[in-house]
């Protein structure tokens, strides 16, 4: 066997000089090297702080804010539980549906989240979306939500926000205008009282 070296062929018998030992090392090892110090700085405690948030900005929490931050969270709350009731039933589930939505969310947001002062909650196109698939799949949509949060957090892994910079506006504007009025079509049915067998955001049977 013939063994090649930059360009020159040697056999296996003659003794290697110690730069072209050190360059074969290097080649062997550089690899394996690579994966374990990828994997201890996975592992590392750094690592851990800033995925999980809340271990960079809990332990400088200024007390004095603390009245000021219950106030903002019951105001918040006030606010979040109608509009989340709102969302569960658009997305054809049970009221309190929407409302375990908010507090997983929000919880979640809590440990992950890069901005404290930001809550997270479930949104009218996201309920739209999830409309769909029950209407679909009816009990087995419960997977949607285990499905969503690997995919979300795979995206948080890998960096991959940047992606959203290449949807256009006009594509923006357009989705969000067709979400208003299908929400403004499916919120009429109630709000006159108008009975009806139709399912997610059917107004009326035609």
């Amino acid at each position: 066997m013939i063994i090649r070296n930059g360009g020159a062929d040697r056999l296996p018998s003659e003794n290697p000089s110690s730069d072209d030992r050190d360059d074969l090392d290097y080649r062997e090892r550089l690899p394996r090297v690579r994966i374990v110090r990828r994997i201890r700085s996975l592992c590392s405690l750094g690592t851990v702080r800033r995925r999980i948030h809340v271990l960079q900005w809990l332990p400088k929490y200024h007390v004095q804010y603390l009245l000021s931050d219950v106030i903002a969270g019951v105001t918040v709350t006030l606010t979040a539980i109608p509009q989340s009731i709102a969302y569960g039933i658009l997305a054809n589930l049970q009221p309190q549906d929407g409302i375990y939505s908010n507090l997983v969310g929000c919880f979640m947001y809590f440990l992950f989240g890069s901005v404290k002062d930001v809550t997270v909650a479930p949104t009218s196109i996201m309920a739209i979306m999830v409309q769909g698939v029950v209407l679909r799949l009816g009990p087995g949509a419960a997977l949607l939500t285990l499905l969503a949060g690997a995919v979300t957090f795979l995206f948080g892994v890998l960096n991959l926000g940047f992606l959203v910079r290449f949807i256009s506006m006009p594509v923006i504007t357009g989705f969000t205008t067709a979400a208003c009025l299908t929400i403004g079509s499916a919120q009429l049915r109630s709000l006159f009282g108008i009975s009806s067998k139709g399912k997610g955001s059917d107004f009326i049977d035609a």
